[in-house]
């Protein structure tokens, strides 16, 4: 099963002079993401569901068995990328059981994610371990379980600062991640 049908076109407006537009372009061009009935959307929160499919696919698809979360129905959209997932130590999921499948993934999980299946790629992570994540304003803020894999995005800049209101550069872990 496949996530809701999506415009196959990759001609957005809504992406033109947007940031993150070559990306945008990259990713839509390798299969990875595709649009929404609305156009991209790329400051639409992403959900965990999402960002598994997404690995899955970049993955190549492997076919996987049922997935062990409660709140994962086996015909979901979803479920052989959770499975997928959470059979290859990419995710576990909330202490409860569940995955959260539409749960908004926070700038942390995002890291906490792409972390693991960075190493099941044989990608050197070893650049977090000497990433100063403690100049941002909200560094603290960082939930103890995600303060390696926030080091290692810093370091990557997969995940990037930004600028609040007082000038103060913040990682916003808690803050939703986007398409973009």
């Amino acid at each position: 099963p496949e996530p809701p049908a999506e415009p196959e076109n990759n001609n957005f407006s809504d992406i033109k002079g947007h940031w993150a537009e070559n990306s945008i372009n990259y990713v839509i061009e390798k299969g990875l993401f595709s649009g929404t009935n609305k156009g991209f959307e790329p400051e639409l929160p992403m959900n965990r569901a999402k960002l598994v499919t997404i690995l899955h696919r970049l993955a190549g698809g492997p076919v996987s068995g049922k997935a062990n979360f409660t709140d994962v129905p086996a015909n979901a959209w979803y479920s052989g990328a959770v499975s997928w997932a959470s059979e290859n130590g990419i995710v576990t999921g909330y202490h409860d059981s569940r995955f959260g499948a539409d749960d908004p993934i926070t700038r942390e999980q995002f890291a906490t994610i792409l972390w693991p299946y960075a190493k099941s790629k044989a990608i050197n992570v070893a650049v977090g371990e000497d990433t100063n994540i403690l100049s941002y304003e909200d560094a603290f803020d960082i939930s103890e379980y995600a303060v390696p894999a926030m080091q290692w995005a810093c370091g990557t800049d997969l995940v990037n600062g930004m600028e609040d209101m007082n000038g103060k550069m913040t990682l916003d872990p808690q803050g939703d991640t986007t398409r973009a």
